[in-house]
């Protein structure tokens, strides 16, 4: 089953607004059965998706607290995407570590292959925090395609070896785990943008997608909405982009 892991170890790059739109197309335009899986803290995607509530997380899954994914899925107001809450008990995973219990690694890649073998999903999604944490590893051990938003500065352009050799120490325990690429995100026409995209494309340590996602009010007004911008202003420059960045990720499937 496809499950695309969004990573960056950066805040501020795009994580969150590209899960959830990536998801949210995959749904609605290619008739797919998503998940999306909150594995940040901050659980932005979750509030998103899902109204205000108590609800079984990812936390406890990675803990082995709750062995049924039947009680950890619960479905968006979006027809075919479903979501897998976070909360700020995956802060605590760290802590945990310390006291020796051990959040089970292998948990969401579980979870993908129950989806596949019971025919329950299609494509599941994972929004990663901005750290290497336990969640996060999890996740890319889950993923068959990790993709990394990337915004056009500086730092961000010279993270990237550090970042994809990160990814590729993983794949020593996780060898199927695939580095899809690196979407520039927040683009916008001036000197320093373009100068920095032109860098990566010539440089990155991994395929640059063909597609960059443009700077939009209608992103930052869909999240006061708590819906995704390709629903919230479908024909803005952000949505366009999501559509033709999801096209492009889709090609070889």
């Amino acid at each position: 089953m496809k499950t695309i892991a969004i990573v960056n170890l950066k805040g501020g790059v795009g994580k969150t607004v590209t899960a959830v739109n990536v998801a949210a197309i995959l749904a609605t335009e290619y008739g797919r059965r998503v998940l999306l899986a909150d594995a940040d803290p901050q659980a932005n995607a979750t509030q998103s998706l899902l109204p205000p509530g108590e609800y079984n997380t990812l936390a406890g899954l990675l803990m082995g607290d709750e062995p049924y994914y039947e009680n950890l899925i619960y479905e968006s107001g979006i027809r075919g995407l479903s979501v897998l809450p976070a909360d700020d008990d995956l802060r605590n995973l760290d802590a945990d570590l310390l006291e020796g219990r051990r959040p089970h690694m292998g948990a969401i890649r579980d979870l993908r292959d129950a989806l596949a073998e019971d025919d329950a999903c299609d494509v599941m999604v994972i929004d990663c925090p901005p750290a290497l944490s336990p969640a996060c590893a999890a996740a890319i051990a889950a993923s068959t395609d990790v993709v990394i938003p990337i915004k056009l500065d500086a730092y961000s352009v010279r993270g990237m070896n550090e970042l994809t050799a990160q990814i590729r120490r993983l794949r020593r325990i996780y060898p199927d785990v695939h580095i899809a690429g690196c979407l520039p995100t927040v683009w916008y026409r001036c000197d320093a943008v373009e100068q920095g995209e032109k860098l990566l494309r010539e440089n990155a340590p991994c395929r640059v997608f063909r597609s960059h996602i443009r700077r939009s009010p209608k992103v930052d007004e869909s999240t006061w909405t708590g819906e995704p911008v390709v629903t919230w202003s479908p024909r803005s420059a952000a949505a366009q982009d999501y559509r033709a960045f999801v096209a492009e990720l889709m090609e070889e499937t």
